[in-house]
């Protein structure tokens, strides 16, 4: 698989340029996690897990600390959701950071991991 990386942005990137340095790790963090939980795609050299994270997480953004990260509505909607979050916030929690929220595309707001990872799901 051809590496596609989300975009990354952050508060404060033009003073603060290490805030997309410790996204680029996290997102290698990701793919690392998800090779190790996901067996290998069928159709390529990687996990079931990366090829989900490359086709539906489109951006991150550090906002002082939370990482929000966008992803379509299709993963939304999936199980896949709480898998990835938690992946997710375990890689970041690696740059000492925990708080993990998700922009679903086309929706007005933040979806904070905790709602997601609840025994019921999203509310």
């Amino acid at each position: 698989m051809r590496p596609v990386y989300p975009t990354m942005t952050a508060h404060n990137a033009s003073e603060e340029p290490w805030r997309l340095d410790r996204l680029a790790r996290t997102d290698g963090r990701v793919r690392e996690l998800l090779r190790i939980l996901t067996r290998e795609a069928p159709d390529d050299e990687s996990s079931l897990g990366e090829g989900v994270w490359v086709r539906h997480v489109t951006a991150m953004h550090d906002d002082r600390g939370t990482l929000i990260a966008h992803v379509s509505k299709s993963l939304a909607d999936s199980s896949w959701l709480p898998v990835i979050g938690a992946v997710l916030s375990r890689a970041w929690n690696g740059e000492d950071e925990g708080s993990v929220a998700f922009k679903v595309q086309g929706a007005p707001e933040v979806i904070p991991l905790g709602d997601i990872l609840k025994a019921e799901g999203p509310v």
